[in-house]
């Protein structure tokens, strides 16, 4: 049995899973699916970096709530 086999958890992976729709449609209500500057690698990391913060935090939010 390999170290993965071992610790990997699958009920685990399936709640966690199951909570990403909702993180990514707070994300993407808080600051939009995409971002309208394409052409602006500023805009792009500054959205990137405040989108992913969103989803992350709501990820944990949810994830201590269920538990």
């Amino acid at each position: 049995m390999t170290l993965y086999e071992q610790f990997y958890d699958a009920d685990y992976e399936r709640t966690r899973d199951a909570l990403i729709p909702k993180a990514v449609t707070k994300a993407n209500r808080n600051f939009g699916s995409t971002c309208g500057e394409k052409s602006n690698e500023k805009a792009l990391e500054c959205y990137a970096r405040n989108w992913s913060k969103c989803f992350h935090q709501e990820m944990n939010r949810l994830w201590r709530a269920q538990s």
